[in-house]
């Protein structure tokens, strides 16, 4: 039996760094450039890297693991799985990342990737013998991302999303097969794994978790529904023996393991909060070594016993076991780390890591309450500074992926996914002040300083609907939690006046589906603790985005295709103006898609990739930059954007 050695899903906890309450320690990074002339100008690269290797196998001693990168290539990297020395890195062409690395009976490597929209998943082959990659195509022109890998003695079969596509590769005649998708509705395949006579097992996602039972042809021969009350995905699949292992991930962030008994066809018994990526790549016999609540245990399958070992330093991120090397286990974390675990002394211990750190996209900004911008990176985070006087930058790199940040009162507050977490950082160590996991939330795009509260708007997590309007005060730790204010809606961005907040929604959740037939506008009033007025200020549009006050008090609002001004007394639309079209017909998730500042008599905005300039009397909106992804005021009063890694300025004159 061979299958794909995969990680978590990118929108789930296992594998972002979180915030550690321990110092994080400032880089020093070298100085870009002040800007001095008016108009647009490009600043370089903010100092936020990491490795980020979600995808990793081994094979004969050893390691085969993918670096991500913000705007590509991803590396494949090959290291020594008993010292960590790097072999070799190799660049995978019009790639951003893999979650999928598998090894051959034949010990070729076999690598799925991703690269967003642009590029589409692709498949790889590394031959070790030549040491050459080969890029075997795209399997299927619709599908952005192939999650998992798995290979048998004849074939090489792939799962991929949107559309939850099976494919298989065949080595000996290069064809590339579309099997079609084994669960209508299904949008994922999230992992695979191949039985010795070629049933394939494939863990489903989206609106289920279920698992789907196939012929070596792609045939669905039945689909295995979990074995409890949840909702959520098939996550980690393995075959080991007469056993499939099922690792699941809850809307609720519960990660059980079930077992399953393929010769009578039943579950057997269900092993709770299971934390490793891979369930099935450290088996000896019938027994498994997983990790459960951050320590390293032996699962008896037969029995569903377990036995904790007592080691717990893994390195940072998702954490996997790859396999043994004589009586040494060995494992990665998803931050580039090699662990070690010697199960005759009962020790571990940690390699240093080898990979070749990558760019990490920005994902966030903000103005900082030190004279500086703020930014926070994407995967593995980070956080990092620049001072528009001198041009220095610092990078902080334990910290987690930031959504959104704000300053409040003297100090920065980073909304960190996953599980909805807040964090105040005075420059040395994150405190968590929130932590909404157990409310089912993620992600906290957008935050606002609110008189004595920190505001902040929450999408749910994958497979659950309902976001939350969520209000914090740092000083004395009283918090508020208002979920569904707007039913089935997530709470995308948020603005502050007079004691009122001002929220944006989007109709879309965990779910991959619309809720509602329009996005509101709504007012909460902090003092009564209540809902003063919802608005639809665009009819047809599913997500709206950030909102802004003018000068004079008019509320200012921007999605991707329209832009609306509101009166804030009453919520009535006072004016709208459509700036471009949008397919929202075709839409399963839009969130967090738009930026908007009120600065210099003017507003200033991103959305659809494009940053405009925009006349509040006219409401012509003048492009001035394109592709951007974030677009920020910065503390000296210029306009500050990114994409990818990539870090710009507009000096406003």
């Amino acid at each position: 039996m061979r299958r794909a050695l995969t990680a978590a899903c990118l929108l789930v906890a296992t594998l972002a760094v979180p915030a550690r309450a321990e110092t994080a320690p400032e880089r020093p990074a070298s100085t870009l450039p002040a800007p001095e002339q008016c108009g647009f100008a490009d600043l370089g690269s903010l100092p936020l890297t990491g490795a980020t290797t979600a995808g990793t196998a081994m094979d004969r001693g050893r390691i085969y693991s993918v670096t991500s990168s913000a705007s590509g290539p991803a590396l494949l990297g090959i290291r020594d799985a008993g010292d960590g020395r790097l072999i070799a890195e190799h660049p995978l062409p019009r790639a951003l990342g893999s979650w999928a690395v598998t090894v051959a009976e034949d010990h070729t490597v076999y690598v799925g990737t991703y690269g967003g929209a642009e590029h589409k998943g692709r498949l790889f082959r590394y031959d070790p013998e030549d040491d050459k990659v080969t890029e075997l195509g795209v399997p299927v022109d619709s599908e952005t991302f192939v999650w998992t890998v798995a290979a048998t003695e004849d074939y090489v079969y792939g799962g991929t999303s949107g559309n939850g596509h099976l494919v298989r590769y065949d080595p000996d005649t290069g064809e590339t097969k579309d099997l079609g998708r084994p669960v209508p509705g299904q949008g994922f395949i999230r992992d695979l794994a191949v039985d010795d006579d070629g049933t394939v097992y494939a863990g489903m996602g989206s609106s289920g978790m279920q698992v789907a039972v196939l012929s070596p042809d792609g045939e669905v021969r039945r689909v295995l529904d979990a074995p409890i009350d949840a909702t959520g995905w098939a996550y980690d699949v393995d075959v080991v023996g007469r056993y499939l292992l099922v690792r699941y991930e809850t809307s609720a962030a519960k990660k059980p393991l079930a077992v399953y008994d393929l010769k009578r066809r039943t579950w057997l018994h269900v092993t709770e909060d299971v934390d490793s990526l891979t369930v099935g790549g450290a088996a000896r016999g019938h027994v498994v070594h997983l990790v459960q609540k951050g320590e390293l245990i032996r699962l008896d399958l037969r029995s569903g016993r377990t036995t904790k070992l007592g080691m717990t330093e893994f390195g940072e991120g998702g954490i996997r076991t790859l396999g043994w090397r004589g009586n040494t286990l060995v494992g990665t974390s998803s931050t580039g780390g090699i662990w070690h675990y010697d199960r005759r002394t009962g020790k571990g211990r940690l390699l240093d890591g080898t990979l070749t750190g990558q760019p990490v996209a920005i994902r966030s900004m903000t103005e900082g309450p030190d004279g500086r911008l703020y930014a926070g990176g994407f995967f593995t985070g980070g956080l990092a500074a620049y001072d528009p006087g001198t041009g220095a930058t610092q990078f902080w790199p334990r910290v987690g992926q930031s959504e959104g940040m704000v300053t409040h009162q003297g100090k920065l507050y980073l909304g960190v996914y996953p599980g909805g977490r807040i964090y105040e950082f005075d420059g040395t160590a994150p405190k968590l002040l929130l932590n909404l996991t157990e409310q089912e939330q993620d992600r906290p795009f957008s935050l606002v300083s609110a008189g004595d509260w920190l505001a902040f708007g929450t999408v749910p997590k994958s497979g659950t609907e309902g976001g939350a309007l969520g209000l914090v005060n740092p000083a004395t730790g009283e918090s508020r939690i208002r979920r569904n204010i707007i039913p089935g809606h997530s709470v995308v961005g948020v603005t502050y006046r007079d004691g009122v907040v001002y929220g944006a929604t989007s109709v879309f959740g965990g779910t991959g589906r619309p809720l509602d037939t329009v996005a509101k506008v709504f007012a909460y009033d902090i003092a009564a603790d209540r809902l003063l007025w919802q608005s639809a200020p665009v009819p047809g549009d599913l997500a709206l985005g950030e909102l802004a006050f003018d000068g004079s008090g008019k509320l200012w609002g921007l999605t991707p295709d329209a832009l609306f001004e509101m009166d804030p007394a009453t919520g009535e639309t006072l004016r709208t103006a459509k700036h471009q079209t949008y397919p929202w017909e075709n839409q399963t998730q839009v969130w967090h898609d738009t930026d908007l500042v009120f600065h210099a008599g003017l507003l200033w905005g991103k959305t659809q990739g494009k940053a405009y300039r925009i006349d509040p009397a006219s409401m012509r909106m003048t492009l001035i930059a394109r592709p951007v992804s974030n677009l920020e005021k910065g503390p000296d009063g210029n306009m500050y954007l990114s994409r990818n890694e990539r870090f710009y300025t507009y000096r406003v004159c």
